[in-house]
Order: C-alpha cells, then sequence, then structure tokens
C-alpha cells in the first residue's frame, strides 16, 4: 500500500472539512466564494490537461482517449442533469433559496452524488500516484484546492437548512470520506491488478469528469456574476497547476 496516496487522500478530506468550519467563523461574500470556485475550477482543468491526459496518451490511441474523456464527461453531465447537481461548489449560483428550503427533501440526492465525486477524486489520486511525481502532485494539488470551496459550500446549503454545526461536520466527513475510500480502492486494486492500458481508460474518464467540473463552475459564474474575477481566478488555477507540474 502507498501510504502517500493515503495521507493526499486524508489530507483532501481535510480541506473539506476546513473549508465547512470555515462557514461558522468567517460569513464569505458570493464575489469571494465565486473567486474560490474559479481558483479550483482551473485547477482541475489544469490537472486533466497537463497531469492525467497526458499520461493516458501513453497507452491510448487519439480515438480511445477522446472517448474515454467524454464518458466521464457524460457521465457528470447525466448524474447533474437526471439525478442531482454532482457538486454544490461548482453549481453554487444554481442553489436559489428555495433549493435551500427544500434541502432536508434532497440531501439524499445530494450526498450520493456528492459522495461519488468524491471517489472519483480518490481515484485520480491513486492513480495519478503511479505517474511522473509532478504530475502526481498537479492532480493532489487541484483535489486539495477543489475540496475547500466544496466543503464550504455543502455547509453553506446545510447552515441555511438550519442544521446544527455538529451535524454538518458530521455529514461533510461522511461525504468526503469517499475521497479516502476512492484512493484505497484505485492503490490496492486498480494499480495491482489492471495494466498501463486499462488504467489509462479510468485515468481518461476521470479527466474528463475533471473538464466537466470545471467548465459546469466558470460559465455558470460567467454567465451571472464577476466575469472578470472568474477569469482571472481561473487563469490562476491553471498557472498553480502549470507550475507544480515543471517543479
Amino acid at each position: 500500500m502507498d501510504y502517500t496516496i493515503l495521507e493526499k487522500s486524508v489530507l483532501a478530506l481535510f480541506s473539506a472539512l476546513l473549508g465547512a468550519g470555515l462557514i461558522f467563523f468567517v460569513k464569505l461574500d458570493h464575489k469571494e466564494l465565486c473567486s474560490l470556485i474559479s481558483i479550483s475550477a482551473g485547477a482541475l482543468l489544469g490537472a486533466a490537461v497537463i497531469g492525467i491526459l497526458p499520461e493516458a496518451s501513453i497507452n491510448l490511441s487519439v480515438i480511445q482517449l477522446i472517448l474515454s474523456t467524454f464518458s466521464g464527461y457524460l457521465l457528470f453531465w447525466v448524474i447533474s442533469k437526471y439525478y442531482f447537481h454532482v457538486c454544490p461548489a461548482c453549481s453554487a449560483s444554481h442553489f436559489d433559496e428555495q433549493t435551500t428550503k427544500r434541502f432536508s427533501e434532497i440531501v439524499l440526492l445530494l450526498f450520493t452524488a456528492l459522495s461519488f465525486h468524491s471517489f472519483l477524486d480518490g481515484l485520480a489520486l491513486s492513480t495519478g500516484g503511479i505517474s511522473a511525481h509532478g504530475k502526481a502532485n498537479s492532480i493532489f494539488i487541484a483535489v486539495l484546492a477543489h475540496k475547500f470551496p466544496e466543503g464550504l459550500a455543502l455547509a453553506s446549503l446545510m447552515v441555511g437548512a438550519n442544521y446544527t454545526k455538529g451535524k454538518i461536520l458530521q455529514y461533510v466527513f461522511f461525504v468526503e470520506s469517499a475521497t479516502v475510500f476512492g484512493a484505497l480502492i484505485g492503490d490496492l486494486f486498480l494499480a495491482k491488478y489492471f495494466n498501463m492500458y486499462w488504467l489509462a481508460f479510468v485515468e481518461a474518464h476521470i479527466a474528463g469528469g475533471f473538464v466537466y467540473l470545471s467548465f459546469h463552475a466558470v460559465f455558470g459564474e460567467l454567465l451571472k456574476n464577476h466575469k472578470a474575477l472568474v477569469i482571472i481566478s481561473f487563469l490562476a488555477g491553471l498557472l498553480i497547476i502549470f507550475g507544480v507540474s515543471l517543479i
């Protein structure tokens, strides 16, 4: 077992918990939350384009790479359209007051979708662990950056639905623990029992999900609020991942 991957997944979990805990002490306005989400969206796209897809392309043809990436994008699109928003942070502008009031009715849907999303984050950490060191770190930084506003957004919804602080932290911990579970599954099974060809399919599939999350977050804010802030923050997230990949 690679304990480095386990450590990274646990840090990602605590990043989400830190974001959730922040809501109790600091009230972020929509502009600040928008900036955080846009930075994390840029980091996710950077991890997909700079870290994951080049690694997957070594073992896949162009057609295979496109199809497996598209499958990840399509899966997240289907879940978000027909089941529930797979990422509360990416969908922050879509959660209106009525949605917050109905949170107790939709909590199971949100938790299921977000748990699946977190599980794939964990898989990304584990499959990224077999890549070059810089690329593995870029994936880790992207997931770490995204977890913070994700936990913050989830906690914000629960605060609006009058959940207690203890319940909020408990539920965020439970949902985001899927990240650790995904990392363990990826490290103990995928990395050991699947050859590089099939791992490349998994990597590209995850990259497609990252691309969906990135575009969904940015386009939602661009169409509604703070266009310049979104673009600058998004580019900053991309540059951070590019810099990490060069180290």
